[in-house]
Protein backbone atom coordinates (compact mmCIF):
# COMPACT_ATOMS: atom_id res chain seq x y z
CA UNK A 1 0.00 0.00 0.00
CA UNK A 2 1.35 3.50 -1.00
CA UNK A 3 2.20 5.59 2.24
CA UNK A 4 1.78 9.32 2.48
CA UNK A 5 5.59 9.42 3.68
CA UNK A 6 7.00 7.27 0.69
CA UNK A 7 10.27 8.73 -1.01
CA UNK A 8 8.99 10.06 -4.17
CA UNK A 9 10.82 12.76 -6.40
CA UNK A 10 8.58 15.16 -8.66
CA UNK A 11 9.45 16.71 -11.77
CA UNK A 12 9.32 20.55 -12.51
CA UNK A 13 5.89 22.03 -13.97
CA UNK A 14 6.05 24.47 -16.82
CA UNK A 15 4.50 28.04 -16.43
CA UNK A 16 0.67 27.25 -17.97
CA UNK A 17 -2.27 29.59 -19.50
CA UNK A 18 -5.30 27.95 -19.35
CA UNK A 19 -8.10 29.37 -20.71
CA UNK A 20 -10.70 29.30 -23.85
CA UNK A 21 -8.57 32.23 -26.03
CA UNK A 22 -6.61 32.40 -23.87
CA UNK A 23 -3.71 32.31 -26.98
CA UNK A 24 -4.65 35.93 -28.57
CA UNK A 25 -2.38 36.88 -25.64
CA UNK A 26 0.26 35.12 -27.01
CA UNK A 27 1.58 37.79 -29.38
CA UNK A 28 2.23 40.44 -26.41
CA UNK A 29 4.62 37.67 -25.28
CA UNK A 30 6.85 37.07 -27.96
CA UNK A 31 9.84 39.43 -28.47
CA UNK A 32 11.12 38.83 -32.20
CA UNK A 33 8.61 36.74 -34.47
CA UNK A 34 11.13 37.18 -37.28
CA UNK A 35 13.47 34.14 -35.28
CA UNK A 36 10.40 32.08 -34.28
CA UNK A 37 10.41 28.18 -35.80
CA UNK A 38 6.93 27.55 -35.82
CA UNK A 39 5.73 23.52 -35.59
CA UNK A 40 2.35 22.31 -36.69
CA UNK A 41 0.44 19.85 -38.18
CA UNK A 42 -1.42 19.23 -41.54
CA UNK A 43 -0.02 18.28 -44.98
CA UNK A 44 2.51 20.44 -46.64
CA UNK A 45 1.06 23.44 -47.75
CA UNK A 46 -2.32 23.12 -46.45
CA UNK A 47 -2.68 24.38 -42.89
CA UNK A 48 -5.37 22.99 -40.24
CA UNK A 49 -8.27 23.52 -39.08
CA UNK A 50 -6.81 24.47 -35.65
CA UNK A 51 -3.80 26.68 -36.85
CA UNK A 52 -5.83 28.69 -38.92
CA UNK A 53 -8.06 29.34 -35.84
CA UNK A 54 -4.81 30.06 -33.98
CA UNK A 55 -3.95 32.55 -36.79
CA UNK A 56 -7.14 34.30 -36.48
CA UNK A 57 -7.13 34.32 -32.28
CA UNK A 58 -3.51 36.06 -32.33
CA UNK A 59 -3.42 37.84 -35.68
CA UNK A 60 0.16 36.91 -35.84
CA UNK A 61 1.91 36.75 -39.08
CA UNK A 62 4.48 34.34 -39.70
CA UNK A 63 7.12 34.34 -42.07
CA UNK A 64 5.87 30.97 -44.31
CA UNK A 65 10.00 29.88 -44.36
CA UNK A 66 9.28 29.41 -40.42
CA UNK A 67 6.71 27.16 -40.75
CA UNK A 68 7.10 23.43 -40.48
CA UNK A 69 4.29 21.02 -40.84
CA UNK A 70 4.35 17.44 -39.23
CA UNK A 71 2.04 15.44 -41.20
CA UNK A 72 2.62 12.06 -39.10
CA UNK A 73 4.44 10.31 -36.06
CA UNK A 74 7.61 12.03 -36.69
CA UNK A 75 10.92 9.57 -37.94
CA UNK A 76 14.25 10.89 -36.84
CA UNK A 77 15.15 11.46 -40.58
CA UNK A 78 12.78 13.60 -40.71
CA UNK A 79 13.61 15.46 -37.70
CA UNK A 80 17.28 15.40 -38.65
CA UNK A 81 16.32 17.12 -41.98
CA UNK A 82 14.70 19.90 -40.75
CA UNK A 83 17.36 20.60 -38.30
CA UNK A 84 19.65 20.84 -41.29
CA UNK A 85 17.67 22.57 -43.66
CA UNK A 86 17.66 25.56 -40.46
CA UNK A 87 21.23 25.11 -39.55
CA UNK A 88 22.22 26.10 -42.93
CA UNK A 89 24.29 28.91 -42.75
CA UNK A 90 22.49 30.15 -46.07
CA UNK A 91 19.25 30.23 -43.96
CA UNK A 92 17.90 33.77 -43.49
CA UNK A 93 16.96 33.47 -39.96
CA UNK A 94 18.63 32.05 -36.97
CA UNK A 95 16.13 30.56 -34.90
CA UNK A 96 16.27 31.31 -31.35
CA UNK A 97 12.76 29.29 -30.03
CA UNK A 98 10.42 27.09 -31.10
CA UNK A 99 7.20 27.13 -30.97
CA UNK A 100 4.40 23.71 -31.56
CA UNK A 101 0.85 23.84 -31.79
CA UNK A 102 -0.87 20.53 -32.88
CA UNK A 103 -0.75 16.73 -31.13
CA UNK A 104 1.11 15.03 -29.61
CA UNK A 105 3.14 13.87 -32.47
CA UNK A 106 3.96 17.87 -33.23
CA UNK A 107 4.53 18.44 -29.62
CA UNK A 108 7.28 16.03 -30.13
CA UNK A 109 8.35 17.41 -32.80
CA UNK A 110 8.58 20.73 -31.47
CA UNK A 111 10.64 19.58 -28.32
CA UNK A 112 13.36 17.40 -30.57
CA UNK A 113 13.53 20.30 -33.09
CA UNK A 114 14.81 22.59 -30.13
CA UNK A 115 17.38 20.09 -28.76
CA UNK A 116 18.43 19.27 -32.35
CA UNK A 117 19.05 22.83 -34.17
CA UNK A 118 22.16 22.94 -30.92
CA UNK A 119 24.25 20.35 -32.14
CA UNK A 120 25.26 18.58 -35.16
CA UNK A 121 24.52 15.23 -34.30
CA UNK A 122 21.32 12.89 -35.22
CA UNK A 123 18.05 12.44 -33.36
CA UNK A 124 19.02 8.62 -33.91
CA UNK A 125 22.35 9.25 -31.36
CA UNK A 126 20.21 10.29 -28.91
CA UNK A 127 17.38 7.49 -28.73
CA UNK A 128 17.10 5.45 -25.85
CA UNK A 129 18.30 2.03 -26.53
CA UNK A 130 18.74 2.30 -30.58
CA UNK A 131 20.88 5.23 -31.04
CA UNK A 132 24.67 5.71 -30.03
CA UNK A 133 23.57 6.93 -25.99
CA UNK A 134 24.97 10.31 -26.36
CA UNK A 135 23.35 12.79 -23.75
CA UNK A 136 21.69 15.45 -25.49
CA UNK A 137 23.04 19.03 -24.88
CA UNK A 138 21.89 20.58 -21.89
CA UNK A 139 21.60 24.12 -23.52
CA UNK A 140 18.32 23.96 -25.75
CA UNK A 141 16.53 26.74 -27.39
CA UNK A 142 13.18 27.94 -25.52
CA UNK A 143 10.35 25.83 -26.13
CA UNK A 144 6.63 26.55 -25.76
CA UNK A 145 3.96 23.89 -26.38
CA UNK A 146 0.08 25.04 -27.47
CA UNK A 147 -1.59 21.18 -27.69
CA UNK A 148 -4.49 21.10 -29.82
CA UNK A 149 -5.17 17.77 -28.54
CA UNK A 150 -6.45 16.10 -25.19
CA UNK A 151 -3.91 13.20 -25.34
CA UNK A 152 -0.37 12.90 -24.92
CA UNK A 153 0.15 15.04 -21.92
CA UNK A 154 3.49 15.71 -23.85
CA UNK A 155 3.46 19.39 -22.80
CA UNK A 156 4.14 18.16 -19.37
CA UNK A 157 6.91 15.82 -19.88
CA UNK A 158 10.43 15.54 -20.48
CA UNK A 159 10.28 12.62 -23.24
CA UNK A 160 9.58 12.83 -27.02
CA UNK A 161 8.72 10.06 -28.99
CA UNK A 162 9.80 8.63 -32.86
CA UNK A 163 9.28 5.88 -34.74
CA UNK A 164 10.79 4.02 -37.33
CA UNK A 165 8.02 1.37 -38.76
CA UNK A 166 9.02 -1.89 -40.26
CA UNK A 167 10.74 -5.42 -39.71
CA UNK A 168 12.96 -3.51 -37.67
CA UNK A 169 10.92 -0.81 -36.63
CA UNK A 170 11.16 1.04 -33.15
CA UNK A 171 9.43 3.76 -30.83
CA UNK A 172 11.41 5.02 -28.63
CA UNK A 173 12.35 8.58 -26.82
CA UNK A 174 14.90 10.85 -26.22
CA UNK A 175 14.69 12.23 -22.58
CA UNK A 176 15.88 15.54 -20.68
CA UNK A 177 14.58 17.85 -17.89
CA UNK A 178 15.83 20.38 -20.44
CA UNK A 179 12.92 18.78 -22.92
CA UNK A 180 10.33 20.46 -20.76
CA UNK A 181 8.14 23.32 -22.21
CA UNK A 182 9.52 26.55 -21.29
CA UNK A 183 5.49 27.25 -21.37
CA UNK A 184 2.47 25.48 -22.40
CA UNK A 185 -0.63 27.16 -23.88
CA UNK A 186 -4.19 25.04 -23.36
CA UNK A 187 -6.87 26.89 -24.99
CA UNK A 188 -9.83 24.94 -25.67
CA UNK A 189 -10.74 26.90 -28.84
CA UNK A 190 -7.76 25.15 -30.40
CA UNK A 191 -9.29 21.73 -29.82
CA UNK A 192 -12.62 22.11 -30.97
CA UNK A 193 -11.90 21.27 -34.45
CA UNK A 194 -10.29 17.66 -33.67
CA UNK A 195 -12.76 15.44 -34.93
CA UNK A 196 -14.76 12.46 -33.54
CA UNK A 197 -12.64 9.71 -33.69
CA UNK A 198 -9.45 11.20 -32.66
CA UNK A 199 -11.10 13.35 -30.10
CA UNK A 200 -12.07 9.64 -29.17
CA UNK A 201 -8.96 8.20 -29.51
CA UNK A 202 -6.93 10.62 -27.78
CA UNK A 203 -8.79 11.15 -24.81
CA UNK A 204 -8.60 6.93 -24.21
CA UNK A 205 -4.93 7.78 -24.59
CA UNK A 206 -4.71 10.46 -21.77
CA UNK A 207 -7.86 8.48 -19.64
CA UNK A 208 -4.65 5.01 -20.02
CA UNK A 209 -2.41 7.08 -18.92
CA UNK A 210 -3.83 8.40 -16.09
CA UNK A 211 -5.37 5.17 -15.02
CA UNK A 212 -1.95 3.36 -15.59
CA UNK A 213 -0.22 6.09 -13.39
CA UNK A 214 -2.51 5.58 -10.50
CA UNK A 215 -2.34 1.91 -10.60
CA UNK A 216 1.62 1.87 -10.87
CA UNK A 217 3.83 0.21 -8.89
CA UNK A 218 5.95 3.57 -8.60
CA UNK A 219 2.71 5.91 -7.89
CA UNK A 220 2.76 8.64 -5.06
CA UNK A 221 0.22 10.53 -3.01
CA UNK A 222 0.65 13.58 -5.54
CA UNK A 223 0.00 11.63 -8.98
CA UNK A 224 -2.61 9.38 -7.25
CA UNK A 225 -3.88 12.79 -6.12
CA UNK A 226 -3.71 14.23 -10.05
CA UNK A 227 -4.51 11.24 -11.54
CA UNK A 228 -7.69 10.69 -9.70
CA UNK A 229 -8.78 14.31 -10.64
CA UNK A 230 -8.14 13.90 -14.41
CA UNK A 231 -9.80 10.48 -14.12
CA UNK A 232 -12.88 12.31 -13.17
CA UNK A 233 -13.10 14.97 -16.11
CA UNK A 234 -12.19 12.20 -18.56
CA UNK A 235 -15.22 10.28 -17.38
CA UNK A 236 -17.48 13.59 -17.24
CA UNK A 237 -16.64 14.81 -20.43
CA UNK A 238 -15.37 12.19 -22.89
CA UNK A 239 -18.56 11.37 -24.68
CA UNK A 240 -20.10 15.10 -24.89
CA UNK A 241 -16.73 15.79 -26.49
CA UNK A 242 -17.24 13.29 -29.11
CA UNK A 243 -20.67 13.94 -29.77
CA UNK A 244 -23.53 16.49 -28.64
CA UNK A 245 -20.81 18.66 -27.00
CA UNK A 246 -17.68 18.76 -28.99
CA UNK A 247 -17.82 22.76 -29.11
CA UNK A 248 -18.62 23.77 -25.56
CA UNK A 249 -15.64 25.27 -24.16
CA UNK A 250 -15.86 23.87 -20.77
CA UNK A 251 -16.10 20.28 -21.93
CA UNK A 252 -13.08 20.98 -24.12
CA UNK A 253 -11.33 22.41 -21.38
CA UNK A 254 -11.51 20.24 -19.01
CA UNK A 255 -10.46 17.42 -21.18
CA UNK A 256 -7.08 19.57 -21.96
CA UNK A 257 -6.63 19.86 -18.03
CA UNK A 258 -6.95 15.98 -17.65
CA UNK A 259 -4.58 15.30 -20.40
CA UNK A 260 -2.31 17.99 -19.26
CA UNK A 261 -2.28 15.95 -15.54
CA UNK A 262 -2.12 12.58 -17.40
CA UNK A 263 0.92 13.43 -18.62
CA UNK A 264 2.57 15.02 -15.02
CA UNK A 265 1.42 11.52 -13.99
CA UNK A 266 3.51 9.55 -16.24
CA UNK A 267 6.40 11.64 -15.92
CA UNK A 268 6.15 10.75 -12.29
CA UNK A 269 4.38 7.29 -11.81
CA UNK A 270 5.53 5.29 -15.15
CA UNK A 271 2.95 3.68 -17.00
CA UNK A 272 1.71 0.14 -17.34
CA UNK A 273 0.94 -2.84 -19.92
CA UNK A 274 -0.82 -0.63 -22.27
CA UNK A 275 1.86 1.58 -23.42
CA UNK A 276 4.15 -1.94 -22.71
CA UNK A 277 2.34 -3.09 -25.45
CA UNK A 278 1.76 0.36 -27.77
CA UNK A 279 5.08 1.09 -27.55
CA UNK A 280 6.61 -1.52 -29.60
CA UNK A 281 3.61 -1.84 -31.80
CA UNK A 282 3.86 1.22 -32.71
CA UNK A 283 7.62 0.78 -34.69
CA UNK A 284 6.09 -2.70 -36.02
CA UNK A 285 3.44 -1.28 -37.56
CA UNK A 286 1.42 2.12 -38.47
CA UNK A 287 -0.90 2.29 -35.79
CA UNK A 288 -1.32 5.73 -34.47
CA UNK A 289 -0.59 5.67 -30.60
CA UNK A 290 -4.08 6.84 -29.60
CA UNK A 291 -5.78 4.19 -31.58
CA UNK A 292 -3.14 1.44 -29.74
CA UNK A 293 -3.97 2.98 -26.70
CA UNK A 294 -8.10 3.35 -27.26
CA UNK A 295 -7.81 -0.28 -28.28
CA UNK A 296 -6.25 -2.09 -25.79
CA UNK A 297 -7.40 -0.72 -22.38
CA UNK A 298 -10.51 -2.44 -22.14
CA UNK A 299 -9.04 -5.96 -23.02
CA UNK A 300 -5.43 -5.07 -21.19
CA UNK A 301 -7.81 -3.46 -17.94
CA UNK A 302 -9.73 -6.51 -17.85
CA UNK A 303 -6.62 -9.05 -17.99
CA UNK A 304 -4.62 -7.39 -14.94
CA UNK A 305 -8.21 -7.07 -12.95
CA UNK A 306 -8.25 -10.73 -13.31
CA UNK A 307 -4.72 -11.47 -12.58
CA UNK A 308 -5.26 -8.79 -9.55
CA UNK A 309 -8.19 -11.23 -7.90
CA UNK A 310 -5.83 -14.08 -8.35
CA UNK A 311 -2.98 -12.70 -5.98
CA UNK A 312 -5.90 -11.02 -4.07
CA UNK A 313 -5.69 -13.14 -0.56
CA UNK A 314 -1.80 -13.73 -1.25
CA UNK A 315 -0.67 -9.96 -2.26
CA UNK A 316 -1.63 -6.51 -0.20
CA UNK A 317 0.07 -5.14 -3.39
CA UNK A 318 -2.96 -6.94 -5.50
CA UNK A 319 -5.75 -5.89 -2.89
CA UNK A 320 -4.33 -2.11 -2.72
CA UNK A 321 -4.61 -1.82 -6.87
CA UNK A 322 -8.18 -3.86 -6.47
CA UNK A 323 -9.23 -0.88 -4.56
CA UNK A 324 -7.78 1.89 -6.59
CA UNK A 325 -9.36 0.46 -9.62
CA UNK A 326 -12.95 0.47 -7.84
CA UNK A 327 -12.92 3.53 -7.02
CA UNK A 328 -12.32 5.04 -10.41
CA UNK A 329 -15.51 2.59 -11.13
CA UNK A 330 -17.33 4.36 -8.63
CA UNK A 331 -16.68 7.50 -10.31
CA UNK A 332 -18.08 5.44 -13.67
CA UNK A 333 -21.05 4.91 -11.72
CA UNK A 334 -22.04 8.83 -11.28
CA UNK A 335 -22.33 9.10 -15.41
CA UNK A 336 -23.90 5.06 -15.52
CA UNK A 337 -27.14 3.67 -14.72
CA UNK A 338 -26.83 0.91 -11.92
CA UNK A 339 -30.37 -0.31 -13.12
CA UNK A 340 -29.08 -3.47 -14.61
CA UNK A 341 -27.19 -4.24 -12.16
CA UNK A 342 -28.18 -7.00 -9.34
CA UNK A 343 -27.47 -5.39 -6.52
CA UNK A 344 -28.08 -1.89 -5.31
CA UNK A 345 -25.24 0.86 -5.07
CA UNK A 346 -24.47 0.14 -1.36
CA UNK A 347 -24.25 -3.62 -2.03
CA UNK A 348 -21.57 -3.48 -4.68
CA UNK A 349 -18.41 -5.26 -3.88
CA UNK A 350 -14.78 -3.52 -4.90
CA UNK A 351 -14.75 -6.41 -7.52
CA UNK A 352 -18.02 -5.28 -8.65
CA UNK A 353 -16.47 -1.85 -9.10
CA UNK A 354 -13.87 -2.90 -10.36
CA UNK A 355 -15.99 -4.81 -12.79
CA UNK A 356 -18.08 -1.66 -13.79
CA UNK A 357 -14.90 0.30 -14.58
CA UNK A 358 -13.79 -2.62 -17.31
CA UNK A 359 -17.10 -2.84 -18.36
CA UNK A 360 -17.55 1.25 -18.78
CA UNK A 361 -14.33 0.90 -20.71
CA UNK A 362 -15.57 -1.60 -23.48
CA UNK A 363 -18.66 0.35 -23.74
CA UNK A 364 -16.85 3.26 -24.55
CA UNK A 365 -14.75 1.39 -27.32
CA UNK A 366 -18.05 0.50 -28.62
CA UNK A 367 -19.82 3.62 -28.41
CA UNK A 368 -16.95 5.76 -30.17
CA UNK A 369 -16.04 3.28 -32.81
CA UNK A 370 -12.44 2.40 -32.05
CA UNK A 371 -11.04 0.43 -34.56
CA UNK A 372 -9.90 -2.95 -34.26
CA UNK A 373 -6.27 -3.58 -34.96
CA UNK A 374 -7.37 -5.97 -38.29
CA UNK A 375 -7.87 -2.54 -40.05
CA UNK A 376 -4.16 -2.13 -39.57
CA UNK A 377 -2.48 -5.00 -41.18
CA UNK A 378 -2.32 -6.98 -37.33
CA UNK A 379 -2.64 -10.79 -37.75
CA UNK A 380 -3.29 -12.93 -35.20
CA UNK A 381 -0.83 -15.52 -36.59
CA UNK A 382 2.18 -12.93 -36.47
CA UNK A 383 2.31 -11.83 -33.07
CA UNK A 384 5.13 -13.20 -31.98
CA UNK A 385 7.62 -10.16 -32.64
CA UNK A 386 5.10 -7.72 -30.98
CA UNK A 387 4.57 -10.05 -27.90
CA UNK A 388 8.68 -10.37 -27.83
CA UNK A 389 8.73 -6.98 -27.26
CA UNK A 390 6.08 -5.99 -25.02
CA UNK A 391 6.76 -5.55 -21.45
CA UNK A 392 4.63 -5.24 -18.55
CA UNK A 393 6.19 -1.64 -17.53
CA UNK A 394 4.84 -0.80 -13.79
CA UNK A 395 1.24 -2.64 -14.19
CA UNK A 396 0.20 -3.43 -10.91
CA UNK A 397 -0.07 -7.75 -11.78
CA UNK A 398 2.83 -9.26 -14.22
CA UNK A 399 1.12 -10.71 -17.48
CA UNK A 400 2.75 -13.31 -18.87
CA UNK A 401 3.47 -13.58 -22.50
CA UNK A 402 0.78 -15.71 -22.59
CA UNK A 403 -1.95 -13.70 -21.48
CA UNK A 404 -0.56 -10.81 -23.35
CA UNK A 405 -0.54 -12.74 -26.47
CA UNK A 406 -3.80 -13.23 -25.63
CA UNK A 407 -5.36 -9.76 -24.95
CA UNK A 408 -3.82 -8.08 -28.25
CA UNK A 409 -5.48 -10.87 -29.83
CA UNK A 410 -8.75 -10.17 -28.40
CA UNK A 411 -8.35 -6.32 -30.01
CA UNK A 412 -7.74 -7.58 -33.36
Amino acid sequence: MTAILDNFEFTQWPKIHYGSGVTQNLKTRLDDLETVLWVTGGKKGTYSAYFKRFLELTDIQIPSDNIVQIGAEPSPSDIDEISRKFQNENHQTKITKVIAIGGGSVLDAGKALAAMLMTEHSLLDYLEGVGKGLPLPDHILPFIAIPTTSGTGSEMTSNAVFSQVGNKGFKKSIRHDKLIPTEIWLDARLTMSCPPLQTACCGLDAFTQLLESYLSTKSSLITDTLAEKGLELIIRNLIPACTNKADDPDVRGELAIAAMLSGSCLANAGLGIVHGIAGPMGGLYEIPHGVACAGLIAEANQTTLDALIKNDDSSQDATHAIHKMAKIGRMCTQNTSLEDSSLPANKLSDMDYCQILVDTLFAWQKELNIPKFYQYGLRTDALDDLVRSSSNRNNPAVLSKAEIKALITACI
